[in-house]
């Protein structure tokens, strides 16, 4: 076997014949593919993440629909469920299985050696992939979040937007590349949302799908999109969301958008699109009231990440959520921090600051009102500092009401648990009236309020004096 071999593939054998034995009798009936898969899924330590077979199983009816013969599947070791399950190989595909593991590769080339129509070869999709073959068809899910080392003139640094620039090459004309990504690639700004708008521009998207929450989980907890960017321009781009059917993935909800009118769009917030309310937000949007986003008008940070062990009696006290109560700051149960405040102030809150939960399962804003001691955000706290031209008020009314929670929700990074970043609220369109038309608005919501705290505290004390009297008259 050395010989034949070679001392890299079998590292120290000792050539004892009885533990060859044992081993080639614990081994002989093994199915390679079963047992990478549960392998990888039972690493807590090296282990990925593991694709769910039902994406693997729209690929190959996306591929059948369309007569595609030449597959390319990247970092194949993160779909060997939907190899195991959907048994892709044995139809009439050419397949190329690509990894960047040497130890997978080996595997699969032992595996997938009676199969004539797949080759596996090894290479990396964040570097130009050395391949002269084109292909109709590429799956890839590449790793979420890192920044990868591109160069000075570097379109975009992201692992997502580096792999998928370097896959789009590799397809025929008239092909398709299925990928799927995080929801930040879907509205972030910057950088992001430069490469968005030349990618649609030299691929057109044929359709995105939101993914089902946590089917990634334990891996991922972030909302995740599957997206088709093709050779050739559509007509229309299909957007829509799945949902889980017993082990399949099943379109939910599902509408068609004219390819011109997508490509006008400064993001792929496809949620806002698809959501139930749009014909209130449609009507916001097409209002001619001018609009101006967040970012435009006001100073938005993120409150400090404070330990557990941290908190203690100090001069500084911290604003979490749990602060924020009904639409208001509570002052009275401030958890406090020791520390210079020079060192803090950065995350100072100022009156009238608007402030923002950014995690947690529910939406939650405030005015800040006037406090004696010094008090800072934690980093479960989005602060909006606004300036003139708009009040906190009126953006505090207009991020409540039914279209300012979409567009809140249309940002979130996170699935059941809200995660809300800065640069992402900054994205968030306000209507711009002038300062007479949002004093109007604030005035009538605060006595509107103000009426209907009354009418609870006299409906409640009501409710407590006949209560007192029935029991009372019980004996």
């Amino acid at each position: 076997m050395k010989d034949h071999i070679g001392e890299r593939e079998l590292g120290h054998f000792p050539g004892d014949r009885e533990l060859f034995y044992r081993l080639y009798q614990a081994g002989k009936d093994m199915d390679l593919l079963d047992y990478a898969l549960q392998t990888l899924q039972q690493d807590r330590v090296t282990g990925g993440i593991i694709v769910h077979s039902g994406i693997m199983e729209r690929f190959k009816t996306m591929c059948e629909r369309n007569h595609y013969r030449t597959l390319l599947i990247t970092e194949t070791e993160k779909y060997l469920r939907g190899l195991v399950e959907t048994q892709v190989y044995k139809h009439s595909f050419a397949i190329t299985l690509l990894t960047e593991s040497y130890v997978i590769a080996k595997l699969l080339k032992t595996y997938f050696d009676p199969y004539p129509n797949v080759q596996v070869i090894q290479g990396s999709i964040y570097q130009p992939l050395p391949l002269t073959e084109k292909f109709d068809a590429i799956l890839s899910i590449p790793n979420f979040g890192l920044k990868m080392d591109e160069g000075d003139d570097a379109t975009i640094r992201d692992s997502e937007g580096v792999a998928v620039n370097h896959l789009l090459p590799l397809l025929q004309d008239g092909g398709r590349i299925s990928v799927t990504f995080p929801a930040r690639m879907m509205f972030q700004s910057g950088s992001i949302a430069k490469w968005r708008g030349q990618t649609n521009e030299s691929f057109p998207i044929q359709s995105i799908h939101m993914l089902p929450d946590g089917l990634f989980r334990p891996y991922t907890s972030v909302k995740t999109y599957q997206i088709e960017f093709g050779k050739s321009p559509a007509d229309e781009v299909l957007l829509g969301q799945l949902q889980l059917q017993k082990m399949s993935l099943a379109i939910e909800r599902e509408i068609a958008i004219h390819a011109e009118t997508f490509a006008q769009l400064d993001n792929w917030r496809i949620d806002v699109l698809l959501d139930e309310d749009q014909d209130t937000l449609r009507s916001f949007q097409q209002a001619p009231v001018p609009k101006v986003k967040l970012r435009d008008i006001a100073d938005i940070f993120r409150g400090k990440s404070i330990l557990k062990q941290d908190l203690k009696a100090g001069n500084i006290k911290v604003l979490n959520i749990s602060n924020l109560e009904d639409g208001e700051v509570s002052l009275e149960q401030l958890e406090t921090i020791d520390e210079e405040e020079r060192k803090v102030k950065r995350y100072e809150i100022l009156p009238g600051d608007l402030v923002m939960a950014c995690r947690g399962t529910v939406n939650k804003l405030a005015i800040f009102p006037e406090s004696e001691s010094t008090v800072i955000a934690s980093a479960n706290i989005i602060v909006i500092r606004l300036k003139s031209s708009i009040l906190s008020g009126f953006a505090k009314i207009f991020l409540e009401s039914p279209v300012g929670t979409t567009l809140i929700q249309s940002f979130q990074r996170g699935t059941t648990v809200m995660n809300l970043n800065p640069a992402d609220v900054a994205e968030i369109e306000i209507p711009l009236l002038s300062k007479e038309e949002q004093m109007v608005r604030i005035n009538r919501y605060v006595e509107e309020k103000e009426r209907f705290k009354a009418a609870v505290r006299n409906a409640t004390a009501r409710w407590e004096q006949v209560k007192n009297k029935l029991y009372s008259e019980l004996y």
